[in-house]
């Protein structure tokens, strides 16, 4: 059975095509969308998604993707909630729902599962594109981007009150690079971090001739966002 038939008009139950804006049994109006966890097609007019059961969601605020302006349909499975872009395929998810995707392998499975988008994306260097930064498809003030966990070589571009938004692949990348004990050598990393500079800053205090003046710069609102971002994912543990 090929996907296109699978699908059913949620109106009226009625085998229906991906491609069509109208049931052909009972006229009613559909809006056919990739379905932002299996990525298979479905219907804005859905509750569920017959593929993998993910719920549509309907969000206070109307998001659209920062990359092509088109509207996102935004769906729940588990605790965590995706928006998809049927145009491009790019994902975004509000802070909640990522530390969620990061933290449970329930939800991890879940996506990988069928997860998969349909097309393996080009292979990108994202050193040798252009930067863009994207304004958040919530408040349209503009992201930041950061390599998440500043090892795992995925860009990402976030907006630290509204979420995190995933160029096609991006979330898969993460979930295998968590799944792999990224995280965990993060955690390590910064803690490790925190604990060489807190022993600099306890020499200079016993030592003023180090020339430490005791005060810190501080960063660019930019790095400091996604530091932020970063620490509260890591203080899950």
């Amino acid at each position: 059975m090929t996907e296109a038939a699978a699908l059913r008009c949620p109106s009226c139950g009625a085998p229906v095509a991906a491609e069509v804006s109208e049931c052909g049994h009972c006229r009613a109006a559909l809006h056919p969308t990739r379905c932002s966890w299996c990525f298979g097609w479905t219907f804005t007019e859905a509750r569920d998604c017959g593929r993998c059961g993910s719920r549509a969601e309907t969000t206070a605020v109307p998001a659209v993707c920062p990359a092509c302006r088109e509207p996102l349909s935004a769906r729940a499975l588990g605790g965590a909630s995706l928006s998809c872009c049927a145009r491009c395929g790019g994902l975004w998810t509000d802070p909640g729902s990522f530390k969620t995707i990061c933290a449970e392998r329930e939800t991890q499975a879940a996506y990988l599962g069928d997860g998969a988008v349909l097309r393996a994306p080009k292979p990108s260097n994202p050193l040798a594109s252009p930067i863009v930064y994207r304004p958040c498809p919530v408040c349209a003030e503009l992201m930041n981007r950061f390599n998440f966990a500043d090892c795992s070589g995925v860009v990402l571009d976030a907006c630290k009150p509204h979420g995190v938004w995933f160029d096609p692949d991006e979330l898969r990348r993460i979930v295998a690079f968590i799944q792999g004990g990224g995280l965990d050598v993060a955690r390590k990393k910064e803690r490790r971090k925190l604990e060489l500079e807190r022993r600099r800053l306890e020499m200079a205090k016993e030592d003023p001739r180090t020339g430490s003046s005791g005060f810190t710069p501080p960063m660019p609102d930019s790095i400091a966002s996604a530091r932020d971002l970063l620490k509260f994912l890591l203080d899950s543990k």
